[in-house]
């Protein structure tokens, strides 16, 4: 059996976080995000300043960071009580069908529902038939459509 447990990020996860998030960018279309440290760095403060709209979390195994989860908890006029959005979600190579994935997937839910709010919602690539596949199996339905609009350095270059 092995020892899994998901906690909150901190600062000095950065460096796994971005190993992870490299990965993610392999399967993602668009511009390339801005991983380097500094930059996560400033995100980090800013989302740790803003709790109530932010939940980063990492599962570790084995004392590695095998996944990484963030959320963004958000209202809106139409769904009564907000949404969860879970804006990445990334299990390393190395620890994947280890049902890491699906144990962030479940804390999220727990989070979402402690907060009162309406549903779960997370968005993938068309082609990515991988995570659409994971998400299925972890209860999500495909009920609408997401379109996005790149903004940023080259997203509308011709």
């Amino acid at each position: 059996m092995m020892d899994l447990d998901i906690r909150l990020w901190r600062q000095e996860d950065l460096p796994a976080i971005r190993e992870l998030l490299s990965e993610l960018v392999e399967v993602t279309h668009g511009p390339e995000p801005d991983l380097s440290l500094d930059h996560l760095t400033e995100i980090f403060g800013h989302m740790e300043r803003f709790t109530d709209f932010y939940l980063n979390l990492v599962a570790t195994c084995e004392g590695d960071i095998a996944g990484f989860l963030s959320i963004v908890f958000y209202r809106s006029l139409f769904h009564r009580a907000g949404t969860a959005l879970v804006s990445e979600l990334v299990v390393g190579r190395r620890h994947r069908d280890r049902g890491v994935g699906r144990m962030l997937i479940e804390r999220a839910k727990e989070e979402a529902q402690s907060r009162g709010l309406d549903e779960l919602e997370v968005s993938t690539e068309t082609d990515n038939q991988d995570a659409r596949t994971f998400y299925r199996r972890c209860g999500f339905d495909e009920e609408h459509v997401l379109l996005g609009m790149e903004f940023g350095s080259g997203a509308n270059e011709e």
